[in-house]
């Protein structure tokens, strides 16, 4: 430790190493003390920038441990094998990697000695914005602030002078912040250092709550730790502040003025947050604001602001004192030096009128002044009795009276006056007695009176010299009440100051008794003292001066006031060294503190005046505060006969009963009742200065006493119910300016001086938490515009003081106003006060007090608050609508930690929820805001499947396809190839879903980009795991590469990483193929508990049509798509969907029905219907089959179970079945959801897109040595038997690329067969030809995957192709695919990378395909056809039967030369031969490969055989050897089976054919007769195939099992199979590249569409181009679906027809957000698509002035735009009513009507046709006219624009010209010889134009011009060509006709 404190002064005395200047006293101090209390070492840690706080490198375990609140801290640990220098590296910002295990922390500390002064915290409510929803409520809450600054304002300015108000009430700092701090963050403290060991501390348990709710957008604590001199706040460190943002990234803010009021917004949240908890921000910079990649801005507090630095202490004077007995000592040495008398009581009258003495101090230098001596029995100081000590206050008593008068009462005065006067005229003549002087009091304070009050004290023999004689101790006055009653004098000061004046001396004389309300003298003495410096006391006390000192001791006012004083009327003539002296002659001025009228708080106004709705929010009345400041009790007086009532306010209570009360309450001058108190708290005496008081005392009832009202004549509740103001008798609003003038003329006349406005006391106030948080404001203030001015103020240092700062920015803002945004400017005027004829002037410049004073009202606004100006109705700053809501969707997002599946569902689900608020509202700039945090979640595995299924949609919807493609695609590529583990990862493969994906990202996008990823879930786990590797790989397609193959869609390497499979069985394969039956697990818990968490839960989602649109229409598409011709209801299968089903809409049933033929042609053939126990199967897959269950991993399905042993089952472990179990749903979800999108594409795209995935997985399937493992069935192993020629010992990659056959197969089912012979036939040649892609003598692993994907697909094949196409393209099989497979498969010198285990795979799938097609077509025909293929294959055994007696030559060859050795054959060739390879193909070419061939084939061609393969002979004998070595033995050969069965084969291997009676023996179980098979009905049950029916996968549902034994099967007849010109044009498609950009027109008919009655004036297809509209002078709108059907010949009906319209139809849309169509007849109809319901219409204005074009915005825009006849386009939100804007497009000129509209991609311009030939560009955003141009010199028939500002426009001038936005010259110019161009559609850069004369042209956009155009034939298009429309994915035309009819061509 020692070294290190030295190391550490060394380094930063150096000030060279670390910083550029040795820390500051304070850092090095803060740095000790950390040092000491944390157990730091010196050397981890660092001052940060700013110096306010440090940086320390601590271990993750240590930090845990502080958050877990373990105490007491361990010292903490070093960093092993780090030099300091290291250390001292990774303390700096910009290191971002730390050593692992190791974090940084900041800790911020706070000095406790510097917090001693004392704060006024105020009302921790004043800022009520926080709860204002309403406007009303606003309103209220800024007039209720005004009228209390205002108040203060004036009470400070006009008030406080005059006042003797005390100080407020405070609190130590340390302890206001230590609470605050626990409060804001959450948590308490916790001792640390030495204080641990404090035994007083009281530790609190584990605080369970990290960061409190309560202050959003705060930087939360990791830890609060106290220590005996300091309090420390530890907060996780800060890599990015906002200052970084600005200095070193400035464009992640460019551009988005959003995103700057967004940070603003949250800073703003985060102050309103910690005022409301009593903390202030401190002086905040751009450091102090955390930000994050996504601009998530988080405050962190400048704590050091509130430390005051030691020398600032001495200088200020505390408050928290007994004022009055400092001022006495004060001001009476003060006083002494006064020149004269008459200055000194002018000083002493101004100091008491203004409050800066106390009463008691005042009147006794009154005393002093006149002469009164302390201890003269006569001449004793008096002072007035102030209450009666009757009741626990006592009652005030009236000083405008004297003691004297009140005690003999007004009759006994008089009559002393009268007989005294009478005596006096009556003797006046005479002389000898001095004359009777009429006179009312003839003493003041007797010397009697004076030795009575101090009997307890005086010796006995004085009071028997002075009072009375005779002894009786009795008489005198036992209690106080007594002695105030009794005496006629006034009181002395003893009882004031004195408690021993009560014990007495005397042991027969009791002492006095105190009041029974007091326990002690001293209590009493303490209470009397207040009871006189009480405001009742003091507003009436100048009336006892003036009769006790002043000028109501003389004249008639002395006569009037019964005071007339016989010292001063006896003339004197007697010498006395006592008497009454009069020192003022003017009426003595009222003390300014008592005046009632500006109290330090206004009165309340009862809210009963502003509204008489009850809101009992707490926040309405602000409450009282605490007691009186200086910690003294306080009594609370009721006046006897002049005085108001004082109520403290509550909050809380209901308005109304409280505004009631509180104008009951209003008392009566002289009228008060008695009301009682509490005797230990008050705050109505004159020392407590806060309360609410004055003569409007609309004072709330007090808290204490609930049930008393104060009533008074004429104050009926009633009339205060009805708002009334009720003021008290007497009222007098100008009596504070009359007592001002009182005493200017009493200082005048009186004391002969003037009046002065008296000096500000010296005494500095407090700090008031409001000043703090004034302060913080300005530091926002100029944060904000440093914010502005980044560039230049960067020469400021970080730990500049806020003043200086402030100077900076106030100098750039007179220099550069211009630089500040407007959306700035209001909100640094307010916080600034920039704007004024002179800036604010920096008051002051000390740590604790705000730069200048706000004024109280600033454009009608009370002084700036975080509420106020976060409130919408402030409109300071213009924070955007969807702010809260886009706030309270980031909080949520940073709340919840997700740890798994079950956590992230309910966070997604949570967000969705509050998605909807976010999104209503939102613009482009808030969704950059909102768009991190979502792509954050689609990118987090427990998060990502969740958000794509509840917040793509919207999101996708609010972006709008191109931003969606440009942000959602590549989270959704990784969402689909994330790792298999995923739960609910199945509603990604729902048909709902993918329709949603095709709607938001448009259909060529999601084809291109997302299918392959899509797709690639069937190929199973692992593959998609491979592939999103990346891993290098070709595979080109027969094209030469299909644009989206991406390396990562079909590229594979050499390794196969298991890492996704679950733990392996013996031979490697993954757990799953051991089986899991649905009957063994239904009734697991656990599976039911997997249902409900997948499908249960979503049921809160409200099953709205909006948000279910896309995958309606889809559905229904799906629903009718193989409708049989039949017309279908518009709203069946468009059931509302919820996503909690996966029904999606039920398509799956609907399939099911309409696609009738098929199914049942399916089931016939022996598709296996999986019955599940307990409904579940529905449950699951929505359907009440599994068609393609058999696709699954091998799940035992029924088939299969029953022949199973069922120990092994129960053993395994249930998760691995519930997640087979999830895998089979997946797969079945996603071939559903194939098949769905087959049908939905049509032939061309699914060929295009679909199948040549597939096709391209199908090779993924087998790649990798574990793909190619034979499966092993836990049940029995099958037998191997003569007739076992489809013995297909199926591979793992059989079961894996199941799905994927079962999909392939279904678009042959849908499209006919001609697709398995032009598509998928080619691809199998390009897969088996022998390509130079590798090295001759090897493989790569994908080629070799290749062969064997091939070969299977080739069995599929020809089992469903017909006799004839059979025989058609026997020869094409044989050369294209057998050949070439034997060539690899035979090769002497091409190596399989898998070795001989793919070999033997290829071998058996060969000899089955083979056999296959021998069983098809017949012995003669294999001998014509085959036999080459056969002869190959058993020539190889031959060779190899050479070979091995040429070894040890080979061998020698092999090591002497590098080539290849050539080896002649006994036929007579010379062949390469690689030596290397021998072994490998003797492992597969042994004696049971030889059987396994000989046997099927013996028996298959019979005597054939010979002629064909001339080595049978040879063959045979191997056959025979195998029989040998295996029939003495049962145990299995090291060949590839694993058991050989009993039955052993009992024909003769020569014989040719297989024994009838075994059922065995026969191809898979079955019988050869002639060369058909016949099945046993019970081979089935009997012997189930190695992997039940998984071995065999069938398409579509027919992979059951018997499927695998048919030799022949017929593809159903399906509605959309290709005939005809279908037919025709689907081959010529799927030849053509996609590269190909050009359009290519071949006038091939395809289908039509009659059904309008009237000229079609307009088409547009939908989105997804399964769907158009059209729309007719018919006066309807159409809507028709695009699957195919027939030859070209067939005509289709419409799905829906739209007829509201009252016109001809002569614009249809769809706008692409919400999915709804907008057509136009001169008025526009908004409609849902899906049920044909009206949703808005919007007529013109003037039925004259008719809608003339009408253009829809793109997304993410709702709008529609229309132009009007008068030259007017104006804006429609269809969400919102009434009109966005309106803008003039005619300018002056007269340009004609608007003929066409035309809206930018982008959204951001509008340009629009006139019918003269006139263009206008308009700016969508400002509606400012951008360009106006002659573009044409006829009409304008239509414009189009497009990507990149370009415009296209057709004109009836016979020209098409394309422009660019804003050059002038157009950039082509195409001329029609005949005709004009009245319609034309985009095809990326072309355009495909039509004319009247039937012409269809396609015209380029780029360099060079081209032009071609066709002519429509009459057999293909009859009519007039009216309108075109391009389906741009299908390449196909939409033509509509003049005669109703619209026809597709392609």
């Amino acid at each position: 430790m020692v070294l290190g404190n030295r190391g550490r002064k060394a380094t930063r005395t150096s000030g060279v190493e670390g910083w550029p200047s040795p820390p500051s006293p304070d850092m090095e101090e803060l740095l000790q003390s950390v040092e000491r209390d944390l157990n730091i070492d010196a050397r981890q840690l660092a001052p940060a920038l700013g110096g306010n706080h440090l940086v320390a490198l601590v271990p993750a375990r240590w930090l845990a441990s502080l958050r877990e609140r373990r105490l007491p801290l361990g010292p903490c640990p070093r960093p092993e094998g780090l030099g300091e220098a290291e250390v001292r590296t990774l303390l700096q910002r910009s290191v971002q990697r730390l050593p692992p295990g190791w974090t940084r922390i900041e800790v911020h500390g706070l000095r406790k000695r510097r917090l001693s002064y004392p704060l006024v915290c105020g009302l921790p409510f004043e800022e009520g914005f926080c709860s204002t929803e309403t406007l009303n409520r606003f309103m209220q809450d800024v007039a209720a602030q005004n009228y209390r600054n205002q108040w203060r304002h004036a009470y400070h300015t006009y008030g406080q002078p005059y006042s003797q108000s005390p100080a407020p009430s405070a609190v130590p700092a340390l302890d206001s912040v230590r609470q605050a701090l626990q409060r804001v963050y959450g948590c308490s403290f916790l001792p640390v250092g030495e204080n641990t060991q404090c035994p007083s501390y009281a530790r609190d348990g584990p605080c369970t709550l990290r960061g409190s709710l309560a202050c959003p957008s705060l930087l939360r604590a990791e830890a609060l730790l106290e220590s005996l001199e300091m309090l420390y706040v530890v907060h996780s460190y800060v890599p990015f502040t906002l200052h970084d943002v600005v200095t070193f990234s400035p464009a992640k803010l460019t551009n988005s003025q959003a995103k700057v009021l967004f940070i603003l917004f949250r800073v703003l949240r985060a102050m309103d947050a910690c005022h409301s908890q009593g903390l202030a921000c401190g002086s905040l910079s751009l450091h102090h604001i955390a930000v994050d990649e996504k601009l998530c801005s988080e405050l962190r507090l400048d704590l050091g602001a509130y430390e005051r630095l030691e020398e600032d202490d001495n200088e200020e004077t505390l408050v928290a004192r007994d004022r009055a007995s400092i001022d006495c000592e004060k001001e009476a040495g003060g006083r002494l030096e006064c020149p004269t008398c008459q200055e000194e009581l002018r000083g002493l009258v101004l100091d008491w009128v203004h409050g800066r003495i106390s009463n008691f101090h005042y009147l006794m230098q009154l005393n002093r002044l006149a002469g009164r001596r302390q201890g003269d029995p006569n001449y004793h100081p008096v002072l007035p009795w102030v209450v009666d000590f009757t009741t626990p206050h006592g009652c005030f008593r009236d000083l405008r009276k004297s003691k004297f008068r009140l005690n003999k009462g007004d009759k006994q005065l008089d009559f002393t006056y009268e007989m005294t006067r009478q005596a006096f005229v009556a003797g006046g003549t005479g002389g000898g007695e001095p004359p009777h002087v009429p006179h009312h009091i003839s003493d003041v304070l007797s010397d009697i009176t004076y030795y009575v009050y101090k009997a307890r004290r005086t010796p006995r023999s004085v009071l028997c010299g002075h009072v009375r004689a005779q002894w009786e101790p009795h008489e005198y006055p036992s209690s106080m009440e007594r002695m105030q009653s009794w005496t006629p004098d006034e009181c002395i000061p003893e009882f004031y100051t004195d408690p021993s004046i009560f014990c007495s001396i005397h042991p027969d004389m009791p002492d006095l008794d105190v009041p029974a309300w007091c326990r002690s003298s001293q209590e009493f003495v303490a209470a009397h003292r207040v009871l006189l410096e009480s405001r009742e006391v003091s507003q009436d006390l100048h009336h006892w001066i003036d009769l006790t000192f002043g000028y109501k001791l003389q004249g008639k006012e002395a006569v009037k006031e019964k005071n007339v004083c016989l010292h001063l009327v006896d003339a004197h003539t007697h010498l006395t060294s006592y008497g009454v002296v009069q020192l003022f002659d003017q009426p003595h001025p009222q003390r300014l503190a008592g005046t009632p009228a500006l109290a330090p708080e206004p009165p309340l106004i009862p809210r009963l005046l502003l509204q008489t709705i009850q809101e009992s929010t707490g926040r309405e009345d602000f409450p009282g505060q605490p007691t009186n400041g200086v910690g003294r009790l306080l009594l609370e007086a009721t006046p006897c006969e002049a005085g108001w009532a004082r109520d403290r306010p509550v909050a809380g209570e209901d308005d109304l009963e409280q505004a009631t009360e509180a104008l009951d309450s209003i008392t009566l001058a002289g009228k008060a009742g008695d009301q009682p108190g509490p005797s230990s708290y008050s705050s109505s005496s004159s020392s407590s200065s806060q309360v609410p008081q004055g003569l409007l005392s609309f004072s709330m009832a007090s808290g204490s006493r609930p049930g008393r009202r104060n009533k008074f004549p004429g104050a009926d509740p009633g009339e205060g119910e009805e708002g009334k103001i009720l003021l008290p008798e007497g009222f007098n609003p100008v009596q504070a300016l009359e007592e001002l003038e009182k005493l200017g003329n009493f200082l005048t006349k009186g004391l002969g001086g003037y009046l002065e406005v008296p000096e500000k006391p010296q005494v500095q106030p407090p700090v008031q938490l409001q000043d703090l948080f004034h302060r913080d404001m300005q530091a926002l203030g100029v944060l904000l515009a440093e914010m502005v001015y980044a560039t230049r103020v960067r020469t400021l240092q970080p730990d500049a003081p806020l003043w200086t700062r402030f100077e900076a920015v106030r100098g750039l803002f007179t220099r550069h106003p211009k630089e500040v945004p407007v959306s700035l400017q209001p909100v640094l005027d307010m916080l600034l006060q920039l704007s004024g004829p002179e800036g604010p002037v920096v008051a002051r410049r000390g740590t604790l007090s705000p730069l200048f004073e706000y004024r109280p009202v600033s454009q009608g606004l009370p002084p700036p608050s975080p509420a106020q100006l976060l409130s919408p109705f402030s409109a300071v700053i213009p924070f955007p609508p969807y702010f809260p809501a886009l706030h309270r969707f980031i909080l949520l997002y940073q709340e919840r930690q997700v740890e798994d599946e079950a956590q992230g569902r309910e966070l997604v689900f949570a967000l969705w929820q509050q998605l909807g608020a976010v999104l209503s509202d939102i613009t482009p700039e808030g969704l950059e805001i909102l768009l991190p945090f979502v792509l954050s979640l689609m990118s987090e595995e427990h998060t990502a499947v969740y958000t794509a299924w509840y917040l793509f949609e919207p999101i996708a919807k609010a972006l709008g396809p191109k931003n969606a493609n440009k942000y959602l695609l590549k989270p959704l590529i990784g969402a689909y190839e994330s790792p298999c583990r995923l739960h609910g990862r199945f509603y990604l493969y729902t048909d709902c879903f993918v329709a949603q994906l095709i709607v938001r990202l448009g259909l060529q996008a999601f084809l291109v980009h997302l299918l392959p990823h899509v797709l690639q879930v069937l190929a199973g786990v692992e593959a998609s795991q491979e592939e999103s590797k990346g891993l290098a790989g070709a595979a080109e397609d027969e094209e030469g590469g299909l644009p989206g193959t991406r390396p990562s869609s079909c590229a594979f390497g050499e390794e196969i990483q298991m890492d996704g499979e679950p733990a392996s069985s013996g031979l490697g394969l993954p757990d799953y193929t051991s089986g899991v039956s649905f009957h063994d697990q239904a009734e697991l818990s656990e599976t039911e508990d997997f249902q409900a968490g997948l499908y249960v839960a979503e049921s809160p989602q409200p099953q709205e049509a909006e948000a279910m649109s896309l995958g309606q229409l889809s559905d229904k598409s799906s629903a009718s798509e193989n409708s049989l011709g039949e017309e279908r209801a518009a709203d069946e299968g468009g059931a509302p969907m919820d996503k909690s089903s996966l029904r999606s809409g039920d398509s799956s049933q609907d399939l099911k029905q309409s696609e009738g033929e098929e199914e049942e042609e399916e089931e016939e053939e022996g598709c296996v219907v999986l019955e599940v126990e307990e409904g579940e199967q529905d449950e699951v897959t929505g359907a009440s089959e599994l068609t393609l269950s058999n696709t699954v991993l091998s799940m035992d399905t029924v088939v299969a179970s029953a022949g199973r042993a069922d120990g092994e089952e129960e053993e395994e472990p249930l998760t691995e079945q519930s997640e087979g179990q999830e895998q089979k749903i997946l797969l079945d979800t996603a071939c559903k959801m194939v098949r769905w999108l087959s049908t939905k594409l049509g032939p061309t795209v699914a060929s295009r897109h679909v199948a040549r995935n597939l096709l391209r997985l199908l090779t993924s399937c087998y790649v990798g040595s574990t793909r190619q493992q034979f499966t092993v069935h836990s049940g029995e192993s099958p037998p191997l038997s003569a007739g076992n020629i489809y013995q297909k010992r199926p591979v793992l990659g059989d079961v894996v690329s199941g799905p994927v056959l079962s999909c392939l197969l279904h678009i042959a089912h849908l499209y006919g067969e001609p697709v398995l012979t032009y598509q998928y036939l080619p691809y199998i040649s390009y897969l088996v030809a022998p390509g130079n892609t590798s090295s001759p003598s090897r493989l790569n692993s994908r080629k070799e995957a290749g062969l064997l994907a091939a070969v299977t697909l080739t069995q599929k094949i020809i089992v469903y192709l017909s006799d004839t196409t059979l025989m058609d393209i026997l020869p094409r099989i044989s050369h294209e695919v057998l050949l070439p497979v034997l060539s690899f498969l035979t090769s002497l010198v091409t190596g399989f990378p898998s070795g001989a285990q793919a070999r033997t795979v290829l071998c058996m799938k060969t000899i089955s395909l083979i056999a296959l097609i021998c069983l098809r077509i017949g012995q003669e025909m294999v001998q014509q056809h085959l036999s080459e293929p056969v002869a190959t294959f058993f020539q190889v055994f031959s060779q190899l039967h050479e070979l091995r007696h040429q070894d040890l030559k080979l061998d020698s060859l092999g090591r002497s030369e590098s080539q290849l050795p050539e080896v002649a054959f006994s036929d007579g060739q010379q062949r390469l031969v690689d030596p290397t390879l021998l072994d490998e193909l003797q492992k597969v070419f042994t004696l049971e490969m030889a059987y396994t061939i000989y046997v099927p084939f013996s028996c298959l061609l019979g005597d054939i055989i010979q002629k064909i393969i001339p080595n049978h002979e040879l063959v045979g004998e191997l056959a025979g050897l195998y029989l040998e070595s295996i029939s003495p033995s049962s145990c299995s050969p090291a060949g590839v089976e694993p058991t050989v069965p009993s039955t052993s084969l009992e024909s003769d291997p020569q014989g040719g054919s297989c024994p009838q009676d075994d059922s065995h023996s026969g191809t898979f179980g079955s019988v050869l007769v002639g060369n058909r098979i016949q099945i046993p009905d019970d081979s089935q049950l009997e012997r189930p195939g190695p992997l039940g029916p998984i071995s065999g996968v069938g398409s579509g549902g027919l992979g059951s099992e018997s499927e695998d034994n048919a030799l022949k099967r017929e593809l159903p007849r399906s509605a959309h199979g290709l005939s005809g010109n279908w037919l025709a044009y689907w081959q010529y498609e799927i030849g053509v590249s996609q590269q190909d950009a050009h359009f290519h027109f071949h006038q091939i008919r395809l289908q039509s569409f009659p059904g309008h009655s009237g000229a079609v004036k307009c088409v547009a297809p939908l989105s997804s181009e399964d769907f158009f509209l059209s729309g007719s002078k018919d006066r309807t709108v159409r809507l028709w679906p695009l699957y195919n059907s027939g030859d070209g010949t067939s005509e289709t009906a419409p799905r829906l027809i739209y007829g509201q319209h009252r016109k001809s139809v002569f614009f249809v849309g769809q706008l692409e957000a919400p999915q709804y169509v907008v057509s136009c007849d001169g008025a526009v109809h908004v409609w849902d698509p899906f049920t044909g319901k009206t949703l808005r219409m919007v007529e013109p204005l003037d039925s004259r002035v008719p809608l003339t074009a009408v253009a829809v915005m793109p997304a993410p825009h709702t709008s529609v735009t229309m132009a009007s006849s008068d030259s007017t386009l104006r804006f429609v939100d269809c969400r919102k009513p009434g009109l966005q804007h309106e803008f003039r497009l005619g300018g002056g000129l007269n340009p004609g009507l608007v003929r066409s509209l035309a809206v930018s991609p982008s959204g951001r311009s509008v340009v629009a046709g006139f019918s003269s030939g006139f263009m206008v560009l308009l700016d969508t955003r400002t509606g400012l006219v951008l360009r106006g141009w002659p573009a044409h010199e006829g009409d304008i028939l239509q414009i189009k624009a497009v990507e990149g500002s370009v415009l296209v426009s057709s004109s009836s001038d016979h020209s098409l010209t394309i422009w660019k936005e804003l050059e002038q010259k157009p950039t082509h110019h195409y001329k029609s010889a005949s005709d004009p161009i009245h319609t034309f559609d985009l095809y990326g850069s072309e355009v495909i134009t039509g004319t009247v004369a039937n012409k269809i042209g396609v015209c380029s956009l780029l360099e060079p011009p081209s032009q071609s155009t066709t002519k429509l034939s009459s057999e293909n298009f009859r009519g007039t060509l009216t309108s075109l429309a391009l389906l741009p994915t299908k390449r196909h035309l939409l033509l509509g006709s003049d005669n109703g009819v619209i026809r597709l061509l392609a």
